[in-house]
């Protein structure tokens, strides 16, 4: 008895210690979010693009969300009815596409968060049947016994009778509602978090859809896997139930702040502003920005945001129809970590950019105090304290002027934001579009902090406040690498420099792509797309010319954009076998691997002489095979070490160790399997070669 007594004094006592907790929490944040996609941003969104705007996102956005990430069988499908945990291969990329994109993010200072869909999942041919996946060893399972016995698939004539505790949530009508007091399915989830984070390579995730199950369950998965940051969609505008939900977690979570989302809704709109609706009262007595940042117990799990992906939907009742930037002014200017939209992000980069600079300035965080100096119908100035100085903003079409010490460091329509700073700080620098391959000419556009001058090269020398003045879009015809820095005269202080190569190539006519199909295919076709706009006909595409070197050949044309989607596919008119989705933007080649989630894998090869024997490749070997601790191969003339490929596609992170012409990899830390090491020459030939891990 009286160890049950002592148990539950423990349990109560780290309920009432909750705040002093604060896991998944950073106290005195100074990041701003970026949401990187919208609802159907399957262009804007995908890993390539993203990784190719990799230098203008990280100075600026050192958290940033992706769309869910899990395959989901479908060429369109945000991720939202998630089939596949442990398969990474989705609308958006492959997981291999996915891995350099974190890699790319995380390598200028990013935290990249996942989006995790834990509440539902869908079946893979029916209801219920959800695919059995293996893990490190561990094989995850779940069916009937797992889904709430509350779901709609209870009421469907000739489906398994879900048997689980009634739901802990909200029901979920669209996917089976998943029962979290199962433990098999808290094992499948912790699981699924562990991976994401050990081998994909998150920081951290948003939890989509909480209100679908209890609170509780949060502080387990992330102490399973041991996340930086932690976000729910508690969507609700209610104060007291998202900070309920907080609470809910043992403060192992923020949340979005839906209550300062509908705050803005209320305060801003098409053609109209009542700006006192931006004003909550703290404690009854003290004015504060709205929403969880109002508060001192909340504003630390506060995650601001204009619009997300559900509210921005043409039609939606809750999309904001305001000023959109005064409206992230206000964001900008207030505690908590501001998520600005992608879409907003491409509408109003400068902007933004501007607002984010302020901010960085005086180190803005998301414990800041504030201030709030005049509120009225059409006014709103507030005075928030950072690590370095203060930042005022004044919102809406009243007239205010600012003490005579602080700098004007962001302005537009109805909105201004003034930053005092303690110590000078380096202006921030941007650069639009990334450097990459293009396929005309670029113009690029630079930015930088007010106060501060723009100065390049394009020879490839470092520059400095004596080269080149910017003072216009810089025009890259031909392949050449611009190099920027900003300098502020006032502080003497340089940014960070940008060093961008655009190559510009011509715009090919047609793409060859062939394949080495599965045992048993007796034909091939091709499906191939840009976006929506098929290339080579409906699905299942165009019939592909079996040559004498066993690999099937076509020539994709009349695109206007690279890169291209391709699938590969037998070619029956009923049961199609199938390749996962592939992208490309010059010839290219792959062999069949093996299959993923009813999709066959596809290797990127060295491409053979159409037509002829394919030659042997060139001579290298990998030795001990099988090996448990080291691998060691020759390195062949002119090839050096690319990476090493799981047949999930992942890319785990390993450093070569080369001795004369020999490469040693420590792979110690793999999983048993079997793996692809990957080589690569100046003229972007590659060779694969496979080994065993025991």
């Amino acid at each position: 008895m009286k160890t049950i007594q002592l148990l539950f004094f423990i349990q109560f006592f780290i309920v009432l210690a909750g705040p002093g907790l604060k896991a998944q929490a950073p106290g005195q944040c100074e990041y701003v979010m970026l949401q990187a996609f919208y609802w159907d941003s399957y262009s804007d969104s995908k890993w390539t693009a993203l990784a190719s705007k990799a230098d203008e996102i990280a100075p600026l956005f050192r958290f940033v969300w992706l769309p869910p990430s899990g395959n989901c069988q479908s060429s369109f499908s945000m991720g939202y009815t998630p089939i596949w945990w442990f398969d990474q291969s989705s609308a958006f990329g492959t997981s291999e596409e996915l891995s350099t994109l974190i890699s790319e993010l995380s390598s200028r200072g990013s935290k990249v968060i996942a989006d995790v869909v834990v509440n539902q999942r869908s079946g893979s041919t029916s209801w219920t049947d959800f695919p059995t996946e293996v893990y490190n060893g561990v094989t995850y399972a779940m069916g009937p016994p797992q889904i709430c016995c509350t779901d709609e698939v209870a009421n469907e004539p000739g489906q398994p009778e879900p048997t689980g505790a009634p739901d802990t949530g909200e029901d979920f009508n669209g996917s089976r509602d998943l029962d979290h007091l199962s433990v098999i399915v808290r094992d499948n989830v912790k699981g699924y978090m562990q991976f994401l984070k050990n081998d994909i390579g998150y920081d951290g995730w948003r939890y989509d859809m909480v209100k679908g199950y209890s609170p509780s369950f949060i502080n387990e998965y992330n102490t399973a896997a041991n996340a930086y940051f932690s976000v729910g969609e508690y969507f609700d505008g209610n104060y007291d139930l998202v900070k309920e939900w907080i609470m809910g977690t043992n403060y192992a979570s923020t949340a979005f702040d839906f209550p300062e989302k509908f705050a803005l809704n209320s305060a801003m709109w098409s053609g109209g502003m009542n700006l006192s609706n931006l004003v909550w009262m703290m404690n009854g007595t003290t004015p504060q920005p709205a929403g969880l940042i109002h508060h001192t117990d909340t504003k630390r799990y506060a995650v601001t945001f204009v619009d997300n992906h559900d509210t921005y939907v043409t039609g939606n009742p809750n999309k904001f129809s305001g000023n959109i930037r005064a409206a992230y002014a206000f964001l900008m200017g207030s505690p908590g970590i501001p998520c600005v939209l992608l879409a907003h992000w491409n509408q109003y980069k400068s902007d933004i950019f501007n607002m984010v600079a302020a901010r960085r300035a005086v180190r803005l965080h998301n414990e800041s105090q504030v201030t709030v100096n005049q509120y009225s119908n059409n006014l709103y100035v507030s005075t928030a304290t950072g690590l370095n100085g203060t930042l005022i903003v004044k919102i809406g079409s009243g007239s205010y002027t600012p003490p005579s010490e602080y700098t004007l460091a962001a302005y537009g329509t109805d909105y201004a934001m003034w930053t005092h700073a303690t110590s000078p700080a380096g202006p921030l620098l941007m650069a639009v579009p990334s450097g990459g391959t293009y396929y005309a000419a670029q113009t690029i556009t630079a930015t930088a902090s007010p106060g501060a001058s723009i100065y390049y090269t394009t020879n490839n020398t470092p520059p400095n406040n004596n080269s080149t003045l910017y003072t216009s879009p810089i025009y890259v015809a031909t392949t050449q690498t611009v190099r920027l820095i900003a300098y502020n005269p006032s502080t003497q202080l340089y940014s960070q420099e940008i060093a961008n190569t655009y190559t510009i190539a011509p715009m090919p006519t047609s793409i060859m792509v062939r394949f080495k199909a599965p045992v048993g295919w007796t034909a091939c076709k091709v499906y191939s797309w840009i976006g929506t706009t098929p290339l080579c006909g409906p699905w299942p595409g165009a019939s592909m010319t079996l040559e004498n070197d066993g690999y099937y050949t076509y020539h994709i044309t009349g695109f206007s954009n690279l890169p291209v989607g391709v699938v590969f596919n037998n070619g029956a008119t009923t049961g199609n076998q199938q390749t996962v989705d592939l992208f490309t933007a010059t010839d290219k080649c792959w062999d069949a691997g093996p299959l993923l989630g009813g999709k066959y894998t596809a290797i990127e090869v060295t491409c053979p002489t159409v037509g002829t024997e394919e030659k042997p490749q060139t001579e290298w070997s990998i030795f001990p095979n099988p090996a448990h601790d080291v691998v060691l191969f020759n390195l062949p003339e002119s090839y050096r070490f690319l990476s090493v490929i799981s047949p999930l596609g992942i890319a785990p992170a390993i450093a070569p160790d080369y001795t004369a012409k020999t490469c040693r990899l420590d792979i110690s830390g793999l999983s048993s399997g079997v793996y692809f090491i990957t080589l690569i020459n100046d003229a972007g030939k590659r060779l694969a070669r496979p080994f065993v891990k025991y």
